[in-house]
């Protein structure tokens, strides 16, 4: 819990916190602060501040980033992981108008990978973080895996806090009095765990002002290596904030939704797809903590959001490694503006460009794929591709590489392989390729098979991609059941070539979750998952199974593929 606010509050990177409002409508002008972490709102004074390290020692490791693994509405929530022994702590610390009479309502909600690490929530006054009069008022933390209130000065038990379950707070707290009512709700139930009424705010004052929130670690011992999740933050002035309802909370945005979304931009004519990360543009979390402590990360959000400026004017005197990123930002920029103008040969120019400077850039890769379909360089577009294989998970991908089968035209080829048992394409002797069916292609290998193939690789590169597109094609047209026969044949045709087929079973169940298909999708995971050793692949099958399980109403099949999920997420 930061002591004040810097006069340049270190803001998320590349994306602010959403505003949004509450789940269920309040009384006019009774919302003071509403967050569901969805849309953009600046930070500032008047919002809330991010800071990655709020002793502002730069020694900080913890972070505050969205996430969209676990969510209760929407798609996004935010994660605070603190790092013990670092020397500082990772604080979202909003503000509202002080209020010094009256009645408030504060609604969040929150969930805990570890109970056994420290977290601390707290409402506080103009004094901040003091236990005197117009400091802490209400103060919730986890303390040896039970969830505590500090009512009185003193840490009172109120039960043993689950991991990976949400817990839905309501606070009423009354001002003159100095005393608040505190309801907690379990996900999946709808009795209460909490229901207490007339407790003595944290430092038995009556009359303490509030103006702002706190969600923070270990503030004051360092000892926390906690990573949890808020989401729903509602403060306001009228009793239906507390009467909101905590309906069944979401993971993440499903993969089927998002290719949606990313297929309606680019139904129209090639565009840029939005960022989803910073490693988008070539930036690393630590990155993130350096622009920051440099000064230069609201300028970099700037250049995100599409301000046009000069870079070079924006990072002079800085180091090499930042003017390098800020002007493939600029160049990104400038080519997806010409690529939405028509102009996709001025943004390949651009694209390319902004690839020369962040090789590691995806979304510059991915631009650069888009560019050249609409220039009919589908040799070239297959090969950008290729260089994004391990992130064949991300819905960009399958919507780029439906666009570019599409823009090719000529997929019936994909059908006459299945059907022809000689086909070289579906040869392992024949075509050494199909090792780009794997979930991942090593960087040299692209380089190594055009050195071994001579003049027959554009070919073969080509006929081998085609069956990838067909599928994804499919999927654009909404023909779910032709997608899902087509992934489990080329799955079939490659288990009889000795080849491993995983990335095709699933496939086949992405195909049946479009069509919602859920038991059947679950299968296919299930099959796919059997056998396979590539722990990302693992990854991405167990969080499918935990979104198929939240769907179809088993929590507790949900939380237990979670905590898999999780756990492999951290080995």
């Amino acid at each position: 819990m930061a002591r004040r606010v810097p006069r340049e509050p270190v803001a998320l990177a590349l994306l602010a916190l959403a505003l949004a409002a509450p789940a269920a409508a309040a009384g006019a002008g009774s919302v003071l602060a509403s967050y569901s972490f969805e849309d953009e709102v600046a930070t500032g004074p008047d919002t809330f501040a991010i800071f990655q390290g709020a002793r502002h020692v730069g020694t900080g490791q913890g972070r505050v980033s969205l996430s969209t693994a676990f969510h209760v509405s929407g798609y996004r929530s935010v994660e605070i992981k603190d790092v013990a022994g670092d020397g500082d702590f990772p604080e979202l610390q909003g503000y509202f108008p002080a209020r010094r009479a009256g009645r408030l309502f504060f609604h969040f909600a929150f969930l805990t990978t570890d109970p056994k690490e420290e977290l601390n929530i707290a409402l506080a006054g103009p004094r901040f973080f003091q236990m005197e009069k117009d400091g802490i008022a209400f103060w919730l933390a986890t303390r040896e895996g039970r969830l505590v209130h500090v009512s009185d000065s003193i840490p009172k038990k109120l039960f043993a806090v689950e991991a990976f379950v949400w817990y839905a707070v309501d606070v009423v707290y009354d001002i003159p009095e100095g005393s608040y009512a505190l309801t907690i709700r379990r996900e999946g139930q709808d009795a209460p765990l909490v229901a207490l009424r007339d407790q003595p705010n944290a430092a038995r004052q009556p009359g303490s002002a509030v103006d702002k929130f706190s969600f923070v670690g270990s503030p004051y011992g360092d000892t926390s290596n906690v990573v949890y999740y808020v989401d729903d933050v509602v403060i306001g002035t009228d009793e239906s904030i507390v009467q909101l309802p905590f309906v069944a909370p979401g993971r993440r945005k499903l993969f089927v939704d998002l290719f949606a979304e990313y297929q309606k931009q680019l139904r129209e004519r090639p565009r840029c797809l939005p960022l989803t990360g910073p490693d988008d543009v070539g930036l690393s979390s630590s990155d993130l903590a350096d622009l920051a402590r440099e000064g230069l990360l609201d300028r970099m959000r700037g250049l995100l959001s599409g301000d046009n400026g000069t870079p070079a004017e924006a990072v002079r005197g800085a180091a090499s490694r930042w003017q390098a990123v800020f002007a493939a930002v600029a160049q990104w920029n400038a080519g997806c503006r010409a690529l939405d103008g028509g102009e996709a040969r001025r943004a390949l120019t651009h694209f390319e460009k902004a690839s020369a400077l962040v090789p590691e850039g995806k979304a510059f890769t991915l631009s650069t794929v888009l560019a050249l379909a609409a220039m009919k360089r589908f040799g070239e577009a297959d090969e950008r591709l290729l260089a994004l294989a391990a992130d064949r998970d991300d819905p960009r991908y399958a919507v780029v590489s439906a666009y570019v089968g599409l823009a090719r035209g000529d997929l019936d080829q994909a059908e006459a392989w299945l059907r022809d048992p000689a086909s070289r394409v579906l040869d392992r002797d024949a075509n050494p390729l199909l090792a780009l069916f794997r979930k991942t292609v090593p960087s040299d290998l692209l380089s190594r098979l055009r050195a071994e193939l001579g003049a027959a690789f554009p070919g073969l590169l080509d006929e081998t991609l085609v069956a990838e597109q067909y599928y994804y094609v499919q999927l654009w047209k909404g023909q779910y059941d032709a997608a899902r026969d087509y992934a489990l044949r080329m799955g079939e045709r490659l288990r009889r070539a000795g080849l491993a087929a995983s990335v095709w079973s699933e496939r086949a169940g992405d195909a049946a979750f479009y069509r919602r298909d859920l038991s059947e999708a679950r299968q296919l995971y299930e099959d796919a998952i059997r056998g396979e050793k590539d722990n990302g692949l693992l990854m991405v099958l167990y969080l499918k199974l935990a979104d198929i399980a939240h769907l179809s109403g088993d929590l507790e099949t949900e939380r237990a593929l979670r905590e898999h999920y999780y756990g492999a997420l951290t080995e």
